[in-house]
């Protein structure tokens, strides 16, 4: 019996030590944007395109001010062939969604073929 409200009381203080992190969370949460938005085909979520000198240009779909650092999300248009050179993110995952032509996708030891309408 002594062992059965021993269990409990771990679970209750279990429980009332996750009450902060709940609360932090969704104050973190009314920070977001709070409403959908749509953001045109090569147009900007802020009209501030990011264009290098090979010609590709970047646009900005969904920014880390819109989701509290979480993910961003941009549309690329290049003009030579091929991608970015090969390199690596330490903090953050990539996805990539091929949109038109076809690319190279190394991913640790692994390359995919993506073309059109894939994702890597």
């Amino acid at each position: 019996m002594k062992r059965n409200n021993f269990i409990k009381a771990l679970m209750t203080l279990g429980m009332a030590a996750a009450i902060p992190f709940q609360s932090f969370a969704r104050a973190i949460r009314n920070f977001r944007v709070d409403a959908g938005f749509l953001v045109r085909a090569k147009k900007d979520r802020f009209d501030k395109s990011i264009s290098l000198l090979e010609g590709d240009t970047f646009y900005t779909k969904v920014s880390t001010k819109d989701t509290d650092g979480d993910i961003y999300v941009f549309e690329s248009t290049r003009v030579k062939e091929g991608g970015p050179a090969h390199h690596l993110h330490f903090e953050q995952d990539e996805w990539w969604y091929v949109i038109s032509g076809q690319f190279l996708i190394k991913v640790g030891e692994t390359v995919h073929q993506a073309s059109a309408g894939d994702s890597v």
